[in-house]
């Protein structure tokens, strides 16, 4: 009779002790893991401790020095301006094109595409092609059709399907932003220069800019509003919105957003429930129609009752590096309904140009003004 094979002699015994191993290899990792976290814990605490007892500061010693150096350059830089107002040009300083001005040295205040890309606008999300040639002008490339891919059979002939380019012409615009001083801010020995004049032009050239985006800046610089080959489909009212995604090629469907006027987005988020269409509703709080973000702009941008969907990154911003500035203490400002009297008021004046183009290609785009109820 033959002798019963035992689990144990099936290798049974060797697997289970396998598993053991693994098993406390596993516990001793949770152990070590836990202690790793006890030790952060304890870090933190000690971080926390540090800081209530005295100011930390993150920043190295050196690149404080650095930001006080700048700072004393911008203001060296502008007194030189100054200086130049009266005939006494130093060597250092650059004259720019137009009579008077004088470039802005590279690093003292940042380019026009770092000033407006830290805020929080409609021109920070176009796309920027940066103009990198002398000149006003140039042609850029655009691709009006895209090459077709069919099925070939086995043996058969290749079918020729060649992509269509066109070209759009971009001229540089000038654009400025005057910053009013007085003589005893400026002269202040304690305030950021290097911090203060950013934080100044930025949100002028936002406004321009956005500005720009929806109601062009002239016949040859339209905007969505204004440019040529914008779609128009029928809009009836606010529930009938959805027609401007599907006037829109599919490309575009995907990535666009509606921009409407905020007086269509009240009218929007006070509909019922019952009455809201279906592709109407919120994700995380933001409205979405069809799955695309809708965003308010304010009625003095895009007009009353008015409405776009497209994708600002389908809109093209060049700007050029330079930045140029002027300067002036006898002249009067005109800010509003504000005058500044600056040799009377002891005020002074730089005048900062910088030169850019906005391109809307408007067969990406589609517009509709919407009936009131």
């Amino acid at each position: 009779m033959e002798e019963q094979v035992k689990p144990a002699k099936n290798g049974l015994d060797a697997l289970n002790a396998k598993l053991d191993d693994v098993l406390s290899a596993v516990a001793k990792s949770d152990e070590n893991a836990k202690a790793a976290m006890q030790k952060v814990a304890e870090l933190e605490a000690q971080v926390a401790s540090q800081k209530n007892m005295q100011d930390i500061s993150f920043v190295p010693a050196g690149k404080k020095a650095d930001e006080k150096e700048l700072n004393s350059k911008i203001k060296s830089f502008l007194n030189d301006v100054k200086a130049a107002r009266f005939g006494a040009t130093k060597a250092a300083l650059q004259a720019g094109a137009t009579p008077g001005s004088y470039l802005v040295p590279e690093g003292f205040v940042p380019t026009l595409v770092d000033l407006l890309a830290k805020q929080p606008s409609f021109i920070s999300r176009t796309r920027i092609l940066p103009w990198g040639l002398d000149g006003n002008t140039r042609q850029i490339p655009n691709l009006a059709a895209r090459p077709n891919v069919s099925k070939v059979g086995e043996g058969a002939s290749k079918p020729v399907s060649n992509p269509v380019f066109g070209q759009f012409t971009q001229v540089l615009v000038k654009a400025a932003a005057i910053v009013v001083l007085t003589k005893e801010l400026a002269e202040d020995s304690a305030i950021d220069m290097a911090r203060l004049l950013p934080d100044i032009i930025a949100p002028a050239f936002v406004e321009y800019y956005n500005n720009w985006i929806f109601n062009g800046n002239g016949d040859e610089n339209p905007g969505i509003l204004t440019a040529s080959g914008v779609l128009n489909p029928t809009v009836a009212s606010v529930s009938s919105l959805l027609a401007l995604k599907m006037a829109v090629p599919d490309h575009v469907r995907a990535s666009g957003s509606f921009f409407i006027d905020t007086a269509l987005y009240g009218e929007l988020a006070s509909l019922s429930r019952s009455a809201a269409p279906a592709w109407l509703y919120y994700e995380e709080g933001e409205m979405r129609i069809d799955g695309s973000a809708v965003e308010p702009v304010e009625t003095a941008l895009i007009g009353a009752r008015n409405a776009v969907f497209g994708d600002l990154n389908n809109i093209i911003f060049s700007p050029r590096t330079d930045m140029t500035v002027r300067y002036s203490e006898t002249a009067e400002v005109v800010d509003g309904s504000t005058t500044h009297h600056l040799f009377q008021e002891n005020k002074e004046a730089y005048l900062f140009e910088s030169r850019a183009v906005l391109t809307v290609i408007g067969s990406v785009w589609a517009k509709a003004t919407v009936p009131a109820a």
